[in-house]
């Protein structure tokens, strides 16, 4: 039998096996090939040397030759190697008989194909890496004949151009080419088809008539050796340059608009000016803004601000939060001082980290804000002094009083002038309360209403008069328009409590409370005396400090009232009105 014309007969190794498989001769190269020695290759039959998947192949050859089915055969087959490698053989063989027609033996040929196996095995796994390749690409992928026509497509190209598989495989690429760039692409297609790749952007038009910008690599498709075709990949990047564009234009915007801005804008990156409008140049005092590019922004920083220009701009580069605006003071290059606002917010400046910070001039303010200070620091000066003066002179009309006092032959024009000197004593107080506070329109009557209680407290205590008070008062301030009438009220209460409420020998006890409830005050003064008449009224009074407390309780517009808990249980004060207008 023949081999066949790819195998080389100098190479083809000739053995001869007995009918039970055994080895009955074979040449050394068989042997050097599986790696066994001839006596090891001699213990092993011919069905052993074959790889398990190829042994019941080769056991049907033998049965049948025994059986006379089968004179000649041929097959390729894998065999293991004594260190446990694959080498694969074409084997041929036939049954030698005798002159009476009776087999003797099988004489083989074998013959080592594992190079040319190798080398399929290695096409077949490229061209199905190409198929995987080429089929489920994401992106388009396509390959020409030299005429430019298609003869190969994936499915993401069909998607992409909107024709079918069919459609496209009739057609030309320059068919999709956009006229203005068709000579141009044509070109590429040239190199690519003469063996140089490129990498190039073109517009096309689809299926729907819509053209799409793509960005295309073209490279030579070889077949044993020689250029059969073009191989093209395509990438849709219609939204990446509509997006550029986009991008582009609005930063063209945006600088038009940073160089055009009637504020001072600057942006740093390091704290070094990288940009500046013509609007930062003259507030810096430069008549360019070329004049400041390259300085850093501490130069222009007083001293006392350089250290909290350092740590905002070092929160800002690590995206941390500062407060929106910040006010310090500058020095331009002329050495004249301005006070500016600042906001600045992190940016990405051509490609890179920066600071952008919108600047705005408030020196005008600043002085304004400060005539204006001086000025309320002059009024503020007058009306502590308005107060101080009011306090003096009513004052001198208690001292008048007094006077009169002394001179009184009888106990009803001693008290009056006494009750006089009181009510005057307690507006007195908080003029005095005024010109001592920092705020000249609101007083803290908690602490005054203290006072004055102590106060009138003093006088009755020099006439041995043994009344003890307690407070409770919340924290409250009053404004002069709220204070004065109340501390009125409070006066004739607590003077009422001492002159009535308690005999002359006995001992008395007055408890002072307030209670803040915004915007509610209330002041309750309760005593332990004699308690109130049966048919006591207070609208029935015709008293001075009744008729007093009344009509600044109307002032007030609030409500005051007095209440009995029987005899020897004493009386209860109560006045509510709110604290605001």
């Amino acid at each position: 039998m023949a081999l066949k014309k790819e195998h080389d007969p100098s190479y083809v190794m000739k053995c001869k096996i007995g009918l039970d498989g055994r080895w009955l001769k074979f040449p050394d190269r068989f042997g050097n090939l599986l790696g066994y020695s001839e006596k090891e290759l001699k213990k092993l039959t011919f069905r052993e040397i074959f790889h398990p998947d190829d042994r019941d192949k080769i056991q049907a050859f033998g049965k049948q030759i025994k059986e006379g089915e089968l004179r000649e055969f041929e097959t390729e087959a894998s065999c293991i190697t004594k260190s446990g490698e694959i080498v694969w053989v074409y084997v041929s063989g036939a049954v030698i008989k005798d002159d009476e027609g009776n087999a003797q033996y099988v004489l083989c040929y074998l013959h080592d194909i594992t190079e040319n196996k190798t080398y399929q095995q290695r096409l077949k796994e490229s061209e199905q890496k190409f198929r995987s390749l080429f089929r489920y690409n994401p992106n388009p992928v396509y390959y020409f004949d030299l005429e430019g026509n298609f003869k190969g497509v994936n499915d993401k190209l069909v998607e992409f151009t909107g024709y079918s598989r069919k459609q496209l495989l009739g057609m030309n690429f320059e068919s999709f080419i956009v006229e203005e760039d068709l000579e141009r692409t044509k070109e590429y297609f040239r190199k690519a088809a003469s063996g140089e790749p490129s990498e190039y952007e073109t517009q096309v038009i689809v299926k729907d008539g819509q053209k799409r910008d793509i960005q295309v690599t073209k490279f030579p498709m070889y077949i044993g050796g020689e250029i059969v075709g073009v191989f093209g990949i395509l990438q849709d990047v219609t939204e990446h340059k509509r997006k550029t564009k986009k991008l582009k234009d609005n930063e063209e915007r945006w600088q038009r608009l940073l160089k055009n801005n009637p504020q001072p804008v600057q942006i740093t990156r390091e704290a070094e000016i990288i940009f500046i409008n013509q609007a930062g140049a003259r507030l810096y005092g430069a008549d360019t803004p070329a004049e400041l590019i390259g300085k850093l922004v501490y130069n222009f920083c007083v001293d006392e601000d350089i250290a909290q220009v350092k740590e905002r701009k070092n929160k800002l580069e690590q995206g941390k939060h500062v407060p929106e605006i910040f006010e310090q003071e500058i020095k331009r290059l002329d050495g004249e001082s301005r006070f500016v606002e600042i906001y600045s917010i992190p940016i990405t400046y051509q490609d890179e980290p920066a600071i952008q910070t919108v600047i705005h001039d408030i020196t005008e303010r600043k002085q304004k804000e400060q005539v204006i200070k001086d000025s309320l620091n002059e009024k503020e000066t007058l009306l502590k002094e308005i107060h101080h003066r009011v306090k003096n002179n009513l004052a001198v009309i208690s001292g008048l009083l007094e006077l009169q006092a002394m001179n009184a032959q009888d106990e009803a024009t001693l008290n009056t002038l006494r009750d006089s000197q009181h009510r005057i004593h307690s507006i007195a107080m908080i003029h005095e309360k005024l010109y001592q506070s920092e705020a000249l329109s609101d007083i803290g009557f908690d602490a005054y209403l203290k006072e004055l209680i102590q106060s009138i407290s003093q006088t009755y205590t020099a006439e041995n008069r043994k009344i003890d008070i307690t407070f409770d008062l919340e924290p409250a301030s009053l404004s002069l328009e709220k204070a004065i009438p109340c501390s009125l009220i409070v006066n004739e209460v607590i003077v009422n409590c001492f002159k009535h409420a308690f005999d002359s020998d006995s001992k008395g006890q007055i408890k002072v409370s307030s209670k803040v409830d915004d915007p509610e005050l209330s002041i309750h003064i309760r005593d332990n005396g004699k308690g109130l008449p049966e048919d006591f009224d207070i609208d029935s009074q015709q008293s001075l400090g009744m008729t007093l407390i009344q009509t600044l309780a109307q002032q007030l517009e609030g409500k005051a009232n007095f209440y009995s808990d029987g005899q020897n249980k004493g009386t209860r004060f109560e006045l509510r009105f709110a604290t605001s207008e």
